[in-house]
């Protein structure tokens, strides 16, 4: 009786923590960080030509990143970047051009968008420089 009751306690024992144990956590999802959500260009001359800066991010999830879209909200503000899937651990680079010949002199201050699947939503990021 008591070896019955005792393999019972064991046999239940080990359902117990081995149902426990096999069971994986689901994926949390892809995230996007940011290296930083404002730009400062400083004081640039309109006839210094095209301004270029390098955006970084990583995706600090735990599947694949994708960036579906970037938008400026100004026409003399351009982006170029990765189509494919960013890894998670892995970094990309967004790249921003802002061509001041078409901006307006005076303090520039405009917002940009980064669309992607990651579950944080849409981030921003602002770009501000002073004209001449």
């Amino acid at each position: 009786m008591i070896r019955a009751t005792l393999r019972l306690f064991i046999l239940l024992g080990l359902l117990a923590f081995g149902t426990h144990s096999t069971q994986a956590e689901p994926p949390k999802g892809a995230d996007i960080e940011l290296s930083t959500s404002v730009i400062d260009l400083g004081e640039i001359s309109q006839d210094d030509g095209k301004q270029m800066v390098r955006l970084t991010y990583t995706n600090t999830g735990d599947i694949p990143l994708v960036v579906t879209e970037v938008r400026t909200s100004c026409s003399c503000m351009s982006v170029e970047y990765e189509r494919g899937k960013v890894l998670p651990n892995e970094r990309s680079t967004i790249n921003i051009t802002l061509n001041p010949a078409k901006a307006p002199k005076g303090q520039y201050i405009r917002v940009m968008q980064i669309y992607s699947t990651a579950t944080s939503g849409v981030k921003r990021v602002t770009v501000k420089a002073q004209i001449e």
